[in-house]
């Protein structure tokens, strides 16, 4: 049995990921149960519940409260787990705290999802980093360049870190309907260009630089957001200043592959990015794709054959996005992003761990 830990279930890369493990971890015959350290009021979470995997609400919005450290003791406590595996931050800290109070011993996996985040950038976080991970039996970074950016940080973490790439249901993404453009937005035209960017509306993503873009490209490119987050009123904002009038907001969608489906091209704009899971799904339904050239993202663009542009270059990513449209019989290669082939990676992981 393995217990997955994470904060929240509402949006985002990570979440979308999870709902995905747990699925075809169930569909190779491992059992599974997920903790949130948030309530139950989420996005991802009913997915879960549908595959009758059962799921531990936290009790409190707070992520960071200490009444997470005792909520996981109880699921410990109360549970026969072979292993724990963790994701983002506040799960990573609060796990090997709630083993070592519950006194029991359980093998400890976590995934790095980034190449980079903001306690790096401060001297006083990394002896609680060094602490952190120093309590794992083994860490999965999702790209060579989580590992070499997490090493690079804390040189002693390299023997424990595995490098173990994300994947998606390909078939899901590739034999999905398009959704009609009139339920998108009635005002868009059948001749009209549209322009995707499927990402929360987070402090690690670059709307803005897509945004600034819209105003470069010709008319009949459409911008189109999908995502919503704590930064959706500062982009819209920026939007409304700096953007074209024709972009468009969808916030927070479960009809994802069918909206891949009805578009032209595929933007992803990040100051920084582990992996970029949307960037093979938007390929895996015909997308071209244009993606920030930074550690991480670049790897799995150039990798799927997508194109990169300058970070912050408005001129080169309205440059790259006319490109991508008019090259022609461009066929981009998702066949070593598979589900399939994480959780079997995963898996093999977890039992080599146990084994020690």
């Amino acid at each position: 049995m393995i217990l997955h830990v994470i904060p929240t279930l509402s949006s985002g890369g990570a979440e979308k990921m999870l709902v995905d493990i747990v699925r075809e971890m169930q569909n190779q015959g491992v059992d599974c149960e997920v903790a949130v350290l948030t309530p139950s009021h989420d996005f991802f979470g009913q997915e879960i519940v549908k595959l009758g995997i059962p799921v531990f609400y936290g009790p409190t919005s707070k992520v960071y409260s200490v009444k997470n450290i005792l909520f996981l003791k109880r699921i410990i406590e109360k549970n026969k787990y072979d292993c724990i595996h963790t994701h983002l931050f506040a799960p990573q800290l609060f796990t090997p705290i709630a083993l070592k109070l519950a006194r029991i011993s359980i093998p400890l996996v976590t995934t790095e999802h980034n190449t980079h985040n903001k306690r790096r950038d401060s001297k006083k976080f990394y002896w609680l980093d060094n602490w952190l991970y120093h309590q794992y039996d083994k860490i999965i970074a999702i790209s060579a360049d989580t590992k070499v950016n997490l090493r690079s940080y804390l040189n002693n973490t390299g023997p424990k870190i595995e490098v173990i790439a994300n994947g998606i249901n390909i078939i899901q993404y590739a034999e999905s309907q398009p959704t009609e453009r009139t339920q998108l937005c009635e005002s868009l035209g059948k001749d009209e260009k549209i322009v995707l960017m499927v990402a929360a509306m987070r402090e690690q993503k670059d709307h803005e630089t897509l945004i600034r873009a819209s105003k470069i490209l010709p008319q009949e490119y459409r911008i189109i957001f999908v995502g919503e987050g704590e930064r959706m009123e500062e982009v819209q904002n920026y939007a409304r200043e700096n953007g074209s009038s024709s972009i468009l907001f969808l916030g927070r969608r479960s009809d994802i592959p069918s909206i891949m489906k009805a578009s032209d091209v595929f933007v992803l704009s990040s100051k920084w990015e582990g992996f970029g899971l949307v960037v093979v799904e938007a390929a895996a339904s015909g997308l071209p794709v244009v993606a920030s050239d930074v550690d991480g993202l670049k790897e799995v663009v150039r990798t799927i054959g997508g194109q990169v542009f300058e970070p912050f270059n408005e001129h080169d990513l309205a440059k790259k996005i006319i490109s991508s449209l008019e090259s022609e019989n461009v066929e981009l290669d998702v066949s070593k992003y598979t589900i399939q082939e994480t959780v079997s990676k995963y898996l093999k992981v977890y039992k080599d761990i146990i084994k020690e």
